[in-house]
């Protein structure tokens, strides 16, 4: 069954994205799919990978709280860490797990949205073929 692909930043700021995302797997009965994408721009050169390795073991006692809280609530929860560019991780994931929905924090969306409402000039990073985006937040 497809999941519902939550995006998470940290959960101190993402709390109502996760609480909307698994909600939102109650709701439809779906399992849920966390996802944190730590950033790493392609063109910064210097590639550290004590540093990387710190990131993901950081990046993965995040995801692995909110899966935690998916489980209390019944809810079949795995994790996803990937690392680069926001808007490519994102639909690389949301192919990868054939997401039903993708659950994202409206302020992350300021380079996100072109992409997000089919302005991008990359085809393959439309998510308008992948799946139906929920915006959960104040900009």
């Amino acid at each position: 069954m497809n999941p519902i692909l939550i995006i998470i930043k940290d959960l101190k700021n993402d709390k109502k994205v996760l609480k909307g995302g698994l909600e939102r797997a109650i709701e439809e009965g779906r399992p849920a799919v966390i996802a944190k994408i730590i950033e790493r721009p392609e063109h910064l050169g210097v590639y550290n990978p004590e540093a990387e390795e710190y990131l993901v073991q950081k990046a993965w006692q995040e995801v692995d709280k909110a899966i935690e809280e998916g489980e209390k609530l019944g809810i079949n929860v795995y994790g996803v860490i990937k690392i680069g560019p926001l808007e490519e991780k994102i639909n690389e994931v949301a192919k990868e797990v054939k997401a039903k929905l993708i659950v994202i924090g409206q302020k992350k969306i300021s380079g996100f949205k072109k992409l997000v409402f089919g302005h991008s000039n990359k085809e393959e990073n439309n998510f308008e073929d992948t799946c139906p985006v929920l915006l959960i937040g104040k900009k």
